[in-house]
């Protein structure tokens, strides 16, 4: 199985608020945002520079994303990215969408995590 990646334009940054706080509606203005809650925490994930009340903020990431949609029934794609990053000593952040799959990188990493999957036949737009 081929798999590519596209490189979502811009920075991001992983945001954490209280578990019952609000979610702030400047958070939409970036070309991707990811919204997760749990009963622990909310986790945003928005451009770089939204200026956003968090407890903590970890950036500026890199997003990647799987084009097109993936079959629910399609196994180790997230393993087949991931591995090569590992064996780099690259951290990630993955996010699963209802259609695809993303991964965050630091922003420092960016160009390794690119030579990592070019090396592994992961082709990067």
């Amino acid at each position: 199985m081929a798999i590519s990646l596209q490189r979502v334009p811009g920075e991001y940054a992983v945001h954490r608020l209280a578990p019952d706080a609000d979610i702030p509606t400047q958070v939409w203005a970036a070309p991707f945002v990811s919204v997760s809650r749990s009963r622990d925490e909310l986790s945003i994930v928005t451009g770089n520079g939204v200026d956003i009340a968090s407890e903590s903020k970890v950036g500026p990431w890199l997003a990647y994303r799987v084009p097109g949609a993936i079959d629910f029934s399609a196994t180790g794609i997230m393993a087949a990215l991931t591995a090569p990053l590992a064996e780099a000593g690259i951290g990630i952040l993955g996010i699963s969408t209802y259609d695809t799959d993303y991964l965050l990188v630091d922003a420092d990493a960016g160009e390794a995590a690119e030579i990592a999957w070019s090396a592994a036949g992961i082709e990067v737009e």
